[in-house]
């Protein structure tokens, strides 16, 4: 349901509807405090930002005992991605910025949370040019990594990796990573890494590295390949598993596309950074610098501090045009390929079975895992435990003073 332009929850006035998400709906909001409700001009509020409310309806209190519904988990994910912010994420330059006060609440059987307003997403830029530049991909790369290795010390992993979350400031001179309702610590309450299962697929299936594509346990490196990932999908237009039948297919030809051709006319360096992730254990920690160092290489002397370079709009249609010719053959070629193995003459394996669907008759990527609330729940309990110990060391160290 969307809510009515001028809805007041607690101090903000909610204003037009920016878009949706798995876990809330999201919202212009504004100080109530500050603005004139009856004139809802677009103005500046006290300190100059107009913010964005994600907003999540609060199911109705019951007695009996029920397993939780969507509305349950898209509130407790919201719950647990203001603690994120709280707890972890401020001061770095590309994280949102949360207002200094009622940042999160809860009024009218709504959840919210508010962050500061961005522009543009990785994939709004790409529909309107095209292919983007190799080097200021390459730049946009850099930033990004600069973010994870900041997430990555705070001992967190962002999981779900995809053009839609990663956003540009007005300026267009900065990139932000938003929307944490499924990011991950990925040591324990107890200083121990989180152990290695096999389990469902978490994130976008598109840009999941390879093991994460099979179902295993997301860790640092998981991140940084599904970066490179993203990185090149900007580039070329589209990834060769991107028009697979499902999912378990998609995977399959993820893990037979050589990374030769997977980065066929680029720089030899993304070849260099995708070996090296690929290499790297669970527990371990990614080899940051080999990123960095490739990426540097593409980049070059290309400042990091104007506006980034998209190129010409005027090759966009031709760009868009050969994407979808691309994807269309992939299309083709999967489906002539999963004719033969479900053929009984010449095949005696059974069917593989769909897990996810993926688009295939657009560029963009297909749609997220179903698994994603149900990450988002557990992550509310790992959240509220690692809080709870913190305060529980912070008031043992008082009474020993």
């Amino acid at each position: 349901m969307v809510l009515e332009r001028g809805t007041v929850l607690k101090q903000w006035v909610l204003g037009e509807k920016l878009g949706s998400g798995a876990c809330s709906d999201v919202y212009e909001g504004r100080d109530a405090h500050v603005e004139c409700i009856a004139c809802f001009h677009v103005v500046s509020n006290g300190d100059g930002n107009v913010y964005a409310m994600k907003v999540s309806p609060i199911p109705p209190p019951t007695k009996k005992k029920r397993k939780k519904s969507h509305a349950d988990r898209s509130a407790d994910a919201l719950y647990a991605e203001h603690l994120l912010y709280v707890n972890h994420l401020s001061g770095h330059a590309g994280i949102p910025v949360l207002p200094a006060s009622g940042a999160y609440g809860e009024d009218k059987g709504y959840r919210f949370l508010v962050l500061e307003k961005l522009g543009r997403t990785l994939e709004d830029v790409k529909k309107s040019y095209g292919t983007l530049p190799e080097a200021t991909i390459a730049r946009i790369g850099l930033d990004l990594l600069d973010i994870f290795k900041f997430l990555h010390s705070k001992r967190i992993i962002f999981v779900d990796v995809k053009p839609e979350n990663f956003m540009l400031n007005a300026e267009e001179t900065q990139i932000y990573c938003v929307d944490f309702g499924i990011a991950e610590r990925y040591i324990q309450v107890t200083g121990a890494h989180k152990a290695f299962k096999m389990a469902g697929i978490i994130g976008t299936p598109t840009f999941l590295s390879l093991n994460c594509h099979k179902g295993s346990t997301p860790s640092r490196r998981d991140d940084i390949e599904a970066l490179l990932y993203v990185l090149l999908y900007l580039i070329k237009g589209n990834l060769p598993w991107q028009g697979a039948a499902s999912d378990a297919d998609g995977a399959k030809l993820k893990r037979d596309t050589s990374l030769t051709d997977l980065c066929q006319s680029l720089s030899s360096s993304w070849v260099s950074m995708l070996t090296s992730i690929r290499a790297c254990g669970f527990e371990d920690p990614p080899d940051y610098q080999v990123i960095e160092n490739g990426l540097e290489s593409i980049c070059g002397s290309k400042p990091r501090s104007k506006a980034y370079d998209w190129g010409s709009k005027s090759q966009a249609k031709k760009t868009i045009s050969s994407s979808k010719d691309s994807l269309t053959k992939n299309d083709k070629k999967q489906k002539k390929q999963t004719e033969e193995e479900k053929a009984p003459k010449t095949s005696k394996r059974k069917p593989k079975a769909s897990v996810i669907e993926i688009e295939s008759d657009e560029e963009k990527p297909p749609v997220k895992s179903t698994r994603r609330l149900e990450a988002a729940t557990r992550a509310v309990g790992a959240a509220a435990a690692a809080n709870a110990a913190a305060s529980i060391a912070s008031r043992t160290r008082s009474a020993k003073q």
